[in-house]
């Protein structure tokens, strides 16, 4: 029998989980097992409900993660879970926990950057909680809604429709290697300085998920927060169906292209499909709706690429002559 977490996964405790507290509210429209929770209100509209929490020395190392941008990402990771969910964010909750003897300065800072995102995705601080802690921790929890018909769940892909990804998945991961490799400062101001920022300030794809559900156009929807691989099986699940992603397809970043140069080995594709934290988005969608996605992607001036298909079972990862390949791992897992 198993009973340590890292025997039986993240996934399999989640999914524990979601059979013992099985909602008997009705109003509990989507509880444990997607983005957000989902909850009927009055108004013809349905909330959405997500929490996150970023642990310093698994989720960031303070000696290269500066607290403005340490409190843009924490807000902006709970966002995109309103993105991926086709919402609009609405309120937020901040729970930070810190040591005895964090400066002033590091918490100005940090509420600083929680500041500015807020007002960029015009989202309110209603609330939260402070405590202290051995370690820095910071969860916060955003309230959306998204009209009735409207929510995009992971479980609606289906056998033929196409896989699409927002933007170069794997330029956090590229990021993240960069920093612990040689430092904030010259990570920062180093050739693969893109990267290093889309690792510690992620931006939400909130109109691009909206747009995607008002139009009706994406059928599943998740957003990249373990890694391309990882996400879209998390699709599967949820949709019982497989997928085939194309190697050849994958959008890649100039900066991503030149690091496979440099190391000229096959890292950049683990990088790439198995890489976590861009806060991209993954859909489905008919085949036919390619034209629209495309004038979408043009209209909001981000790339959107199609990468594979929903498929009957299994997730298969071809290379780029066609032949199926192995990843070392699929993507983050906490256990």
């Amino acid at each position: 029998m198993k009973r340590y977490l890292t025997e039986l996964g993240e996934d399999r405790i989640i999914r524990g989980l979601e059979k013992s507290f099985a909602p008997k509210n009705p109003r509990v429209i989507k509880g444990i097992g997607d983005d957000t929770s989902v909850t009927a209100q009055d108004g013809g509209k349905l909330l959405l409900s997500t929490t996150d929490t970023l642990i310093e020395g698994t989720h960031f190392d303070l000696s290269y993660a500066p607290p403005g941008l340490l409190g843009k990402k924490a807000l902006s990771i709970s966002l995109s879970d309103i993105a991926a969910m086709g919402g609009e964010p609405l309120f937020f909750l901040v729970s930070i926990a810190l040591t005895p003897k964090t400066k002033k300065e590091f918490i100005d800072a940090l509420y600083r950057g929680i500041k500015e995102i807020s007002e960029e995705f015009k989202v309110a601080l209603a609330g939260g909680n402070t405590a202290r802690a051995g370690l820095t921790m910071i969860s916060t929890t955003v309230i959306g809604e998204v009209p009735k018909g409207k929510a995009v769940y992971r479980s609606g892909a289906r056998e033929g429709h196409a896989i699409f990804v927002t933007g170069t998945p794997g330029d956090s991961a590229l990021g993240l290697k960069v920093l612990q490799n040689h430092g904030y400062r010259a990570a920062v101001k180093g050739r693969f300085g893109k990267a290093v920022s889309r690792h510690l300030a992620p931006v939400p794809r909130m109109e691009a998920g909206s747009l995607l559900a008002k139009k009706g156009i994406a059928r599943s929807m998740i957003d990249i927060s373990d890694g391309v691989a990882l996400d879209l099986k998390r699709v599967c699940v949820e949709s019982n169906a497989g997928a085939e992603i194309y190697l050849k397809d994958f959008p890649v970043s100039a900066e991503l292209k030149e690091y496979a140069e440099r190391v000229k080995d096959r890292s950049w594709i683990d990088l790439a499909l198995s890489g976590g934290e861009d806060y991209e988005l993954l859909f489905t969608a008919p085949e036919a709706d390619k034209k629209k996605i495309s004038r979408l992607a043009e209209r909001l001036k981000i790339r959107i690429t199609p990468i594979g298909r929903i498929t009957g079972k299994g997730l298969k990862i071809l290379d780029e002559n066609g032949r199926p390949m192995k990843l070392k791992r699929l993507g983050f897992e906490h256990f």
